[in-house]
C-alpha cells in the first residue's frame, strides 16, 4: 500500500455545517475503494490567490490515507461526480517521507498572506539594496559589476 496526501477544497456555496458531512463522505469513499484513513485536518475557509471560475475562496481540508496505486484512478472519477468538490489535489508520499512527516504535511504550511520570513523584521523596507539612503530620495543603487556611466 502506498501512502498519499489529498487536498481537497470544498466551494464557497457549501456551508461550514455541511464540511463536516462532506469529509465524512470523502474519507468513506476512500475506504469504500479499499484505502485507510490515518489523518484528516480541516483547514477551514481560505481565499484563492485569484479569482477561479467566478469564486474567491473555499473550505479546505486535507486527508492522509494510505491505498493501492491501481484503484487511486477510479477513486478520482468517483471525485470528479461529486458537485460540492471544488478542486481535488492527490499526491503519493514517498517511504521516506511517510516516515519523516507527520500525517497531512501538505497542510502545514502557512498560507502565503501569513508569512513574514521574507522580510527581516516583518518590514517590506529593503533600504539595504541602495547605498546611503532610501529609496525616498531617489539615490541608485550601485553595482560594482557594471561599468561607470559616461556623461
Amino acid at each position: 500500500m502506498n501512502t498519499y496526501e489529498g487536498l481537497f477544497i470544498f466551494g464557497e456555496s457549501v456551508q461550514e455545517e455541511r464540511v463536516k458531512e462532506m469529509v465524512a463522505h470523502v474519507t468513506g469513499e476512500i475506504e469504500k475503494h479499499g484505502g485507510k484513513v490515518t489523518a484528516t485536518r480541516d483547514m477551514g475557509r481560505r481565499p484563492f490567490a485569484r479569482t477561479m471560475q467566478k469564486k474567491e475562496t473555499g473550505f479546505y481540508v486535507a486527508v492522509a490515507f494510505q491505498m493501492d496505486g491501481s484503484k487511486l484512478a477510479a477513486l478520482n472519477a468517483r471525485y470528479a461526480l461529486i458537485d460540492e468538490i471544488f478542486r481535488v489535489q492527490i499526491v503519493k508520499l514517498s517511504a521516506e517521507m511517510a516516515k519523516k512527516t507527520p500525517p497531512v504535511s501538505a497542510a502545514t504550511a502557512p498560507s502565503r498572506y501569513e508569512r513574514t520570513d521574507r522580510y527581516e523584521g516583518g518590514s517590506r523596507d529593503r533600504g539595504d539594496r541602495y547605498e546611503g539612503g532610501s529609496r525616498d530620495r531617489g539615490e541608485r543603487y550601485v553595482r560594482s559589476d557594471r561599468a561607470p556611466a559616461t556623461p
